[in-house]
């Protein structure tokens, strides 16, 4: 097995991931995990670059050039991450997120996103502003 091999399989192991996993989170096969794993095959530079950002890491730690693994992941901890502002909408567009380390994929995190829509939209119904309330505000400002 060559380095990319082992890392990406170290990295893949570390995340509680099994193949699939991997495989349906970046949009590949299953195959091509374990052809990558076993250095049978190489990823694309596109591939390549998405299974770094997956995984938070460099191009040159997954290709053996560099042992700093952490490099990338500590640079975007130090920047805005999506949702860093508070808004949950954001948040959930990471691709890194995970339940109690089992990784969430597209699907699951769309399912999330389309159940926090529904409750913003009933809760949102309970706060609609009153026409009356508003008219009473007017006139109290108006006199002050």
């Amino acid at each position: 097995m060559h380095i990319l091999g082992q890392r990406l399989r170290t990295l893949r192991l570390e995340k509680k991931m099994r193949q699939e996993d991997l495989a349906r989170e970046i949009g590949i096969s299953k195959s091509a995990i374990g052809m990558y794993e076993r250095g049978e095959r190489e990823p694309s530079l596109i591939l390549l670059g998405e299974i770094a950002d997956f995984f938070r890491v460099s191009a040159d730690f997954l290709l053996g050039r560099s042992d700093r693994a952490s490099f990338l992941s500590n640079l975007r901890r130090n920047s805005d991450p999506p949702g860093s502002d508070g808004n949950l909408k954001n948040f959930l567009t990471r691709k890194d997120l995970h339940w109690d380390q089992i990784p969430l994929a597209k699907k699951e995190l769309r399912a999330v996103k389309e159940l926090m829509e529904v409750v913003v939209r009933e809760r949102s119904a309970h706060y609609e502003v009153n026409p009356d309330h508003i008219k009473k505000t007017d006139r109290r400002n108006k006199r002050d």
